[in-house]
């Protein structure tokens, strides 16, 4: 038992003690101040949509984020809550109100109570410092520094509010670069190596706030549509869908791919991954207020310039942000190579920048249907690189362990649902082992590799048209030189088409028109490539009876199974190879599964067009001599089957595998005869008995 009213605060190392940090009520009462703040910031870029006004809002929001952060990260590093830590918590509380409530001045010129309240939050981090300092010898070095970081930062912001302007901005600077960089410094990193941080905490603190940012885009649209006189309209609705749908995309891509991602073990990825989360929330503020702006778009008309830059430059600046994160951190259970989504997020920033930018060109429908294309690729994206992630189900071998058991206690015999080898799941695999796009494509199913194809295939024509627009009179002969001429010249010209009422009609289109000619013959190469790839390869038509079977033949226990040609080619050299995979247990009491070679007695076919029945001679010499059929899978763990030989149809080897369970085997059968001869001589192989058997006594009789 512990008071209430005052108690020593405690060193938080989760690699040294094993316990992760919670989120506390006190951090989550502690955001919604910045909900309030962020509004207030987001409420003057709405007003003011411009450069200097998105350069003023990114100014004054870079203090807040500081102060949350500042705050954050002594709640990461310390374990305290008691009468008079929350009092100081509150104290910064109103001093993060009084920042907001004093920011529309602060950004129309009058700075003198925003520095004061800033200042004001960075020393009442300085007192949670000082009080750890005094009461605690575990990591007073960590907060002598950080006391001293917090304080330069807020004499800097206290000196500033006496600073004419716009000479207070220079000590701004100087006091941010003094906090943000004090973070990158060797005392620094020395501290942090030696008191860990609890990364499942601050993922979890940035991923509420981003929850906080993106909730204020709710807000904003629901209130605009609620605030319509006219009622309930399909146009406003359908406008808010779109507009609510970049907002998902965004969340999806952030708590898909950001927030669970960990840590690349490299220098410097923490500081990247911290600093890029300002931006990133910055960002995601801006796309809140032009997610508003966008509801009130007329569809059949040109989006307004400023609205429509606000709208592209905060999603790109997004993209951008969460790029910068991303090449940090890693996803275990991605299929392709973490330097493809990098990828992926910048080239997605630059198409949004560029459609930003000829957006004037084209009505606000054909726009907004671009910028939400391009995010629902994104979430598809990272759908398709990473489609696994953790599972907290209970373990699959223990669960058919407790079916077995609960059967067996029944009399009944359990049914064991079986799974293909070959789909095996991997995780963990190098970020360099990983598959490249070549193999994602070839490996995938068409309908990947035709919706890919077709999506980078509009993608570019919208590229170029851009490029092209850039300079309206570069293209000769369009009826109005709007964004639909520039894109059909750009279908043509990448196609090579080229009908001729459309000509590059400057330097600048000669040299697009050069580059676009490139980039289509690359595309059409490639894509021919795979396609043939993915066609040419030999797909075996091999079928195997569903069941093995153990019978006498010439006298000896037998065990057979058949394979047919069920396409009728010619399969040349067909040779196949059986092993058994048992389960054993050496003298020294070691359990080894074992992969043992069953000999057949023909292993080898010249010319495999019909059917084929494989035959292994279960002797002394047997892995499967002695096995008790009535309890085989004590030690019979399966039997697995290959077949390769050369198709004379594709002019390529082809193979088939096949796996057979204890299950799968029965004893004391033997396969109905599946081929005859007809009239005219011929054979004919009836595939509709392949699978069927009889028992040896039924036979004889």
């Amino acid at each position: 038992m512990r008071s209430r009213w005052f108690h020593k605060p405690s060193l938080h190392a989760p690699l040294h003690h094993g316990d992760e940090k919670k989120v506390t009520w006190l951090e989550l009462f502690y955001d919604l101040i910045f909900v309030a703040a962020i509004i207030q910031l987001g409420d003057y870029l709405s007003a003011d949509v411009s450069l200097a006004g998105f350069g003023k809002f990114a100014l004054h929001f870079t203090p807040l984020w500081i102060a949350w952060t500042g705050f954050t990260f002594y709640e990461n590093r310390f374990t305290l809550d008691d009468f008079a830590h929350r009092l100081v918590v509150l104290a910064q509380m109103f001093a993060v109100g009084a920042m907001a409530i004093s920011s529309h001045e602060a950004m129309s010129g009058d700075h003198l109570w925003f520095s004061l309240s800033f200042a004001a939050a960075l020393l009442l981090i300085v007192v949670l410092y000082a009080r750890t300092y005094v009461q605690i010898d575990e990591g007073r070095d960590y907060s002598l520094y950080w006391g001293a970081v917090f304080a330069f930062g807020g004499l800097c912001f206290a000196i500033s509010a006496f600073v004419p302007q716009p000479w207070h901005y220079m000590v701004w600077g100087i006091g941010i670069l003094g906090i943000l960089g004090g973070a990158a410094s060797p005392p620094a990193r020395r501290m942090t190596d030696r008191y860990p941080i609890d990364m499942e905490h601050l993922a979890e603190r940035y991923g509420l706030l981003t929850i906080i940012v993106l909730g204020e885009s709710f807000v904003k649209v629901l209130t605009y549509l609620t605030a319509k006189e006219t009622g309930v309209e399909p146009e406003y609705l359908l406008k808010g869908f779109f507009n609510l749908g970049m907002t998902c995309c965004i969340w999806w891509i952030y708590f898909d791919d950001v927030a669970s991602s960990p840590l690349k073990k490299h220098r410097g990825s923490f500081l990247i991954w911290v600093y890029g989360h300002l931006p990133l929330t910055m960002a995601v503020t801006g796309v809140g207020v032009a997610v508003k702006k966008a509801v009130s778009f007329d569809f059949a008309l040109v989006a307004p310039d400023k609205y429509r830059w606000l709208l592209a430059g905060t999603i790109a600046l997004t993209f951008l942000s969460v790029a910068i994160v991303d090449s940090v951190t890693e996803r275990k259970h991605a299929e392709l190579s973490d330097r493809a989504r990098v990828a992926a997020r910048i080239v997605s920033a630059l198409i949004i920048l560029l459609v930003g930018q000829v957006g004037g060109s084209m009505t606000a429908a054909t726009f907004m249907a671009v910028v939400i294309a391009v995010l629902v690729a994104q979430v598809l994206f990272d759908l398709a690189m990473a489609p696994l992630e953790e599972s907290k189900e209970t373990d699959a071998a223990q669960l058919i362990a407790d079916l077995d058991k609960r059967a067996r206690e029944s009399g009944e015999s359990a049914k064991v649902a079986r799974v293909d080898v070959s789909k095996s799941v991997r995780i963990g695999a190098p970020t360099e082992l990983r598959k490249d796009l070549y193999f994602f494509f070839l490996e995938g199913s068409w309908a990947r590799m035709f919706l890919t194809f077709g999506f980078l295939y509009l993608m570019l024509n919208v590229l170029f048209a851009g490029l092209f627009m850039l300079e309206p009179d570069s293209v000769g002969g369009a009826s109005n030189g709007g964004f639909a001429d520039a894109f059909f010249f750009s279908v043509q010209t990448l196609s090579t088409i080229g009908y001729g009422s459309m000509t590059p009609a400057t330097e600048y289109g000669d040299l697009l028109v050069t580059i676009e000619a490139a980039v289509g013959i690359l595309f059409a190469a490639l894509g021919t490539g795979l396609v043939f790839a993915k066609a040419s390869r030999p797909q075996s038509a091999v079928l195997f009876s569903e069941n093995m079977v153990v019978t006498t033949r010439h006298g000896r226990e037998t065990l057979m199974f058949r394979a047919a040609n069920a396409r009728g080619n010619e399969v040349v050299d067909a040779r196949v190879k059986v092993v058994a995979l048992i389960d054993d247990i050496t003298p020294e009491g070691h359990h080894m599964r074992r992969v043992m070679d069953l000999d057949l007695a023909r292993d080898n076919s010249p010319m495999f067009a019909l059917s084929w029945t494989v035959f292994h001679e279960i002797d002394e010499a047997s892995p499967l001599h002695g096995i008790d059929w009535d309890d085989r899978e004590r030690h019979l763990l399966g039997i697995i089957v290959t077949l390769m030989g050369h198709d004379a149809t594709y002019g390529q080897s082809t193979h088939a595998r096949h796996i057979y369970y204890p299950e799968h085997i029965h004893v004391g059968h033997r396969y109905v005869d599946v081929i005859s001869q007809l009239e005219d001589g011929r054979l004919m192989l009836d595939l509709t008995k392949f699978h069927n058997t009889v028992a040896d006594a039924d036979q004889e009789a």
